[in-house]
């Protein structure tokens, strides 16, 4: 019997395992060295794609930018002599065969436009320092390439490509630009972003991720920097092969992945964008492994034949118990294994028949574990899905708050303090015209001025970070904040404050509670309505609680909180909310229809600095 068992041992485990080790070893090595080689294949050939368009647009923008150079070199810029004939000529050559679809154009030193072509009547005597790009240029006087950029008063969408311009001695005097139209089809054409297929694209991104012309159309324009991606690979001047998701870009509810090939230009800061399914870069690497797989089982299934006929010289005891086991694999866990003696095999089956038994326990208690477990999973991914809905609120909430600061910043510096010094540029312009009427009173009037613009540049400054939160405190500043607010539109508050005089709490604690009474205060005085306003701040050793109270309108907490999805309104109260949580905080707000609302913040205090200032 002891012969036997060891027999039995060594054919099964000889004949099995060796031959199936083998053969699964050798296949598997061979099988990933070869796929790997085939996808690695493939990303080389999209990168060279992405590199030769790269270098063709290169290219396009060394030659035209060589042609703006080219109106300097002719020798016949000379902006004092009121003769633009010369000039017209040499940007008419510049002009021809060049990508400035939108024209080319001469400036002053001062940003002021002399001379274009074709003649734009509605440019003469423009100024465009405003332009970033334009400016930049002038404060630099270095080549630029632009992103694109939006124009103020014709709302266009143009790419500059701007040089100094120089007279025929050699001095600097202007500028020299061309104007491109990213949505000429022209401009696509002579980059050669062909259409390579249905499911490709071939962008071109500028560094906003903004994409300025591409093998498909429809995407011009549009915005596609996911995470500052393009922004940060273009700044860096490095290539990169990575993958991303496009549900959005294909218009399928499914996600599908993009194989995307990226290499920045070194004229410009643009990038080429290459995008391709991954399953279809990876075709011909998936097709290499299913023929492996295939070749695996055909040997896995040579293998099993080998075994079988090993099998046949086993007795019968084992192939009943075989045929129990795989009964049990089936599930079939009610019938009990028959037993054959008390050797080895005789142990076996009892061993396999007290296995049956717990498994059958074991199966009865996953059930209803899978069952629990389920329940689960469907609360968590509730939760789940909640929370993702709240961060892309509260993401909304950061861009739409950047850009109304922005908004609002660009407005206050154009309606008040670009009027001002341009009222003072007008009456020094005077008194250099007039110097006979310079007296005190003038001199007294432009001091005015001069100190009204700083007065709007503090105001601005406040606005945006008031130093008085930084020099003297939290008190100050919600004083400040009630006063500006409030006291300058007729609204009366009360405010009670049970603190240390003076104190000073953790800068994150400070700066999270202004915020919060920032919005709250500028939501009443926006739109509730109200007269009084009381503010009550008390801080213990381990909290400060805040409670402001209106007695406006009110308005429906819940309705205003559930429609914050895809809508702006409501996003400030989350936002305090938000706010007051990253602090392990809490905010609460009630509120009554035609009584007034209430909201009251606590906030835990940190071990902090505490000095008198």
């Amino acid at each position: 019997m002891g012969g036997r068992r060891g027999s039995l041992r060594k054919r099964i485990t000889l004949a099995i395992t060796l031959s199936m080790s083998i053969v699964l070893l050798s296949f598997g090595i061979v099988s990933y060295y070869i796929i790997q080689k085939s996808i690695e294949s493939s990303l080389n050939k999209r990168l060279a794609l992405a590199r030769l368009i790269r270098n063709n647009i290169d290219s396009i923008i060394e030659d035209n930018i060589n042609r703006l150079y080219d109106i300097s070199l002719s020798g016949s810029v000379n902006l004092d002599d009121n003769d633009f004939g010369p000039e017209r000529e040499a940007l008419t050559t510049a002009y021809k065969y060049s990508i400035f679809t939108d024209g080319i154009f001469l400036l002053d030193k001062g940003g002021n436009v002399l001379l274009t072509y074709p003649e734009k009547i509605e440019e003469k005597n423009l100024n465009l320092l405003s332009i970033e790009p334009i400016s930049r240029i002038i404060a630099t006087g270095k080549p630029v390439v632009s992103n694109i950029y939006t124009t103020e008063t014709t709302k266009r969408k143009v790419l500059f490509v701007l040089v100094p311009l120089k007279d025929k001695n050699g001095n600097y005097v202007g500028v020299a630009g061309g104007e491109i139209d990213p949505t000429n089809p022209i401009l696509t054409h002579m980059l050669k972003l062909i259409d390579i297929g249905e499911n490709t694209f071939i962008d071109i991104i500028d560094s906003n991720g903004v994409v300025i012309s591409s093998s498909k159309p429809a995407r011009s324009l549009t915005y596609c920097d996911y995470n500052k991606f393009f922004s940060t690979v273009i700044s860096s001047k490095k290539e990169c092969v990575a993958t991303c998701h496009q549900c959005h870009d294909s218009g399928k509810k499914e996600r599908s992945t993009n194989v995307l090939t990226f290499t920045p230009l070194e004229l410009a800061p643009w990038g080429v964008s290459i995008q391709e399914p991954k399953e279809d870069i990876f075709a011909p690497a998936l097709q290499l492994r299913k023929t492996f797989i295939a070749l695996g089982v055909i040997f896995v299934g040579t293998a099993f034949l080998l075994a079988m006929g090993i099998n046949r010289s086993i007795v019968n005891p084992i192939k009943e118990l075989t045929k129990a086991t795989n009964q049990i694999a089936k599930g079939e866990l009610s019938k009990p294994i028959a037993q054959h003696g008390t050797d080895e095999i005789g142990i076996l089956s009892q061993s396999f028949d007290v296995m049956r038994i717990k498994l059958a326990e074991s199966l009865e208690n996953l059930k209803r574990y899978s069952a629990e477990l389920e329940k689960r999973v469907l609360d968590r991914t509730k939760k789940i899905r909640q929370a993702q809905q709240k961060v892309q609120t509260l993401l909304k909430q950061v861009i739409t708050s950047q850009e109304d600061e922005r908004k609002r910043i660009a407005r206050e510096l154009h309606d008040e303090i670009l009027q001002d010094i341009s009222v003072l540029l007008i009456k020094l312009d005077m008194c250099k015209m007039y110097p006979e009427r310079i007296d005190d009173n003038r001199i007294e009037e432009m001091k005015q001025l001069v100190e009204k613009i700083i007065d709007d540049i503090h105001d601005i400054i406040k606005n945006l970070r008031p130093s008085i939160l930084d020099d003297l405190g939290l008190d100050a500043a919600i004083k400040w904040l009630l006063d500006k607010h409030l006291s300058e539109k007729g609204i009366n508050y009360f405010l009670n404050m049970k603190t240390v005089p003076n104190k000073r709490f953790d800068s994150q604690v400070e700066i999270t509670l202004f915020r919060i009474i920032q919005e709250s205060i500028i939501n009443i005085a926006k739109h509730a309505e109200a007269n009084n306003v009381f503010v009550v701040i008390k801080t213990t050793d381990t909290l400060i609680n805040v409670d402001i109270e209106d007695d406006g309108k009110g308005f429906d907490v819940h309705s205003i909180l559930k429609s914050t999805s895809g809508k702006e309104k409501g996003l400030g109260l989350l936002g305090m909310k938000e706010r007051a949580s990253i602090l392990d905080g809490k905010l609460q707000i009630c509120s009554i229809l035609g009584v007034g609302t209430r909201v009251n913040v606590k906030l835990p205090l940190k071990p902090a600095r505490s000095e008198n200032v």
